[in-house]
């Protein structure tokens, strides 16, 4: 089946934004901290850079990304099944098998390539191969090139959290109390997520799969507000991606060409010349398309909310329709992010102009390695971020690198260190995600086929 070439290189620009995000972690907040604050966030003197407005901004707003995966692979995962279950010539059981086959490789798919990457960092680490050193607080407290046995016993404890879909709020959803944070790969704590919202996208294609359209819509957008409401941000995403994907697939079954509107008046009498005066001014000004334009602005600005527990002041208007449920200072932020989120891809699937510069071939490709980016990012970080940026400020400024505080006081040697290594760690993450894809991603992809047989009939 056609794949929505767009759709790969949307979420290889959001895995790319996720990286650059990730690029500042580490360093101290004073320095890098107004990349998560608005423009018109008090104290005003501290707000006055350009990369604080929207959409500027959406260059360091990671949440917001991780709320665009999740509408993407409810669309992705969606739009196969639905076509399927369209597809007049496909009996019911290929449907019900296509459907199993899904499922039963989602997990393969999602926990494999994780496992994998959790090995290979705590090994890195371990050998004492990084050039950052944790808090006492962070991976168990252990400590390179001592006890490998427990560094073991520690992977396999993060693999049995990670499997664990049930605890939906703190350990999953928010900051608070997850041990997943306090590891190399913080970044797994989206697996969780991401298989849970697959299972329940499983779950609804299957209860609804024989329902007529309308009453299936209606069902789907009610379960989707439902979530919304309870604060479930993740699983509201991943509805909504269902809900982009049946529209897709009812647009592939409309007759080519306009669809005519129809009047109110007698087949034998000519449209009133107001009609055909509105049509024509429509046709002129493109007035159909400017749903679609406002649908994208208002998802590109609510993507662009930034701050983790909190509204920025332009946001701060949202509080008036807060649901009761929302008892998390995160969940008001991560629940319209996902709302920017849905309204910014409904648009691109609605225009051309907004698609054709996903097709191209380098945001195709980037889309091609996303995942594996998404894996490999923090382990280059904190394998090679500070040898690159000392020997940058060494290339520049012929000194030892006196510290991120220090350093900031010079701005052109800082600026060329900092920018210098995410170009350079950019190159090396490229190279490394498609490595790990050729060489891990494929075989795990081999292996989940592989099982589906042995278990099938």
């Amino acid at each position: 089946m056609e794949r929505i070439l767009w759709l790969d290189s949307l979420r290889g620009i959001a895995s790319a934004l996720v990286v650059i995000h990730h690029s500042k972690s580490s360093e101290p907040k004073s320095i890098v901290g107004f990349l998560t604050r608005s423009y018109w966030d008090e104290p005003a003197e501290e707000n006055h850079r350009l990369i604080q407005l929207p959409p500027f901004r959406l260059l360091f707003n990671g949440p917001s990304m991780v709320a665009l995966f999740m509408v993407i692979s409810g669309y992705a995962v969606s739009l196969p099944l639905l076509r399927c279950r369209e597809d007049i010539e496909e009996s019911n059981s290929g449907f019900f098998r296509r459907l199993c086959s899904a499922a039963t490789r989602r997990i393969f798919r999602i926990y494999l390539p994780s496992i994998a990457i959790l090995f290979l960092s705590q090994f890195v680490y371990f050998c004492n191969a990084f050039q950052w050193k944790p808090a006492d607080d962070w991976l168990g407290g252990l400590k390179p090139l001592t006890a490998p046995w427990a560094h073991i016993q520690y992977v396999l404890s993060r693999i049995v959290h990670l499997l664990d879909i049930s605890n939906h709020q703190i350990d999953i959803n928010f900051d608070h109390n997850r041990p997943d944070m306090r590891t190399i790969n913080y970044q797994l704590w989206t697996m969780p997520v991401e298989f849970r919202g697959s299972c329940a996208v499983y779950l609804l294609i299957l209860t609804f799969s024989f329902w007529r359209p309308q009453p299936r819509y209606l069902a789907l957008a009610g379960v989707a507000m439902y979530w919304f409401y309870m604060g479930h941000w993740d699983l509201f995403a991943f509805v909504a991606g269902i809900l982009l994907a049946e529209r897709h697939v009812a647009s592939e079954s409309e007759p080519e060409g306009e669809v005519a509107l129809s009047y109110a008046c007698s087949p034998f009498e000519s449209p009133k010349p107001i009609i055909k005066a509105w049509n024509k001014f429509r046709e002129n000004i493109h007035l159909q398309q400017l749903p679609t334009l406002f649908s994208f602005m208002l998802g590109m600005y609510f993507l662009c909310m930034c701050g983790a527990d909190r509204l920025a002041r332009e946001y701060q208007w949202l509080s008036v329709v807060r649901s009761p449920e929302w008892d998390n200072a995160e969940m008001m932020p991560r629940c319209w992010r996902s709302v920017g989120a849905v309204l910014t891809i409904y648009a691109i699937s609605k225009s051309a102009l907004l698609q054709r510069p996903l097709t191209s071939w380098p945001l195709q490709y980037l889309g091609k390695i996303s995942f594996p980016l998404y894996l490999v990012h923090p382990t280059v970080y904190l394998l090679l971020k500070w040898p690159v940026r000392d020997f940058l400020w060494w290339a520049v400024a012929r000194t030892s690198y006196p510290g991120t505080i220090e350093a900031s006081k010079h701005a052109l040697p800082f600026r060329i260190a900092w920018i210098g290594t995410i170009l350079v760690l950019g190159v090396v993450m490229v190279i490394a995600s498609e490595l790990w894809n050729r060489f891990v991603e494929i075989k795990c992809l081999g292996l989940a086929r592989r099982f589906e047989k042995w278990v099938s009939f």
